[in-house]
């Protein structure tokens, strides 16, 4: 073995244990301020994507009142948060997490917290509005009466 002329050790490569300590901790001080921002998040795009699927059934039942040429029905309990539609047996779920409510004519309302959209062989509908809320963001479902158009928006947006 030759000694280092300066009388120096060799250095050796790799990390301390504090050092390795130090990373952890930093990790877990970023960790601990990220993850509490994820849950609006999550909760924002549960929101969306529960709207999607109500303008998805609403158009469900449209098509196949047209398709039948008989009346379909779109049924909404807001107490319960689930909604049922013609041609299907399943009885869907909204998340607890968004608070739903329904629009719609007196010949239509089955009691408290029941109510349905009316769609007829010609396209038309009764009309209502489908509104959920979660988040502190509201979006709504519109239904036209005349043309059973269906469109989906900010609660702002279709106000204004």
């Amino acid at each position: 073995m030759s000694q280092n002329p300066l009388g120096l050790r060799p250095q050796r490569q790799g990390f301390t244990l504090i050092e390795m300590m130090i990373v952890i901790a930093i990790s877990a001080i970023v960790l601990a301020t990220l993850i509490p921002n994820f849950a609006p998040a999550i909760e924002r795009a549960k929101l969306h994507a529960t709207s999607r699927d109500v303008v998805s059934a609403l158009r469900h039942c449209r098509g196949y009142a047209m398709i039948k040429g008989e009346d379909a029905l779109f049924e909404v309990n807001t107490i319960a948060h689930t909604y049922r539609i013609s041609g299907r047996k399943k009885l869907y779920q909204i998340p607890e997490s968004i608070d739903v409510g329904l629009f719609t004519t007196t010949t239509e309302t089955l009691d408290e917290g029941t109510g349905r959209i009316r769609f007829f062989p010609d396209g038309s509908a009764t009309g209502g509005r489908v509104t959920l809320i979660g988040q502190n963001q509201t979006l709504v479902v519109d239904i036209n009466w005349l043309t059973g158009e269906i469109k989906l928006g900010d609660k702002d947006a279709v106000d204004q």
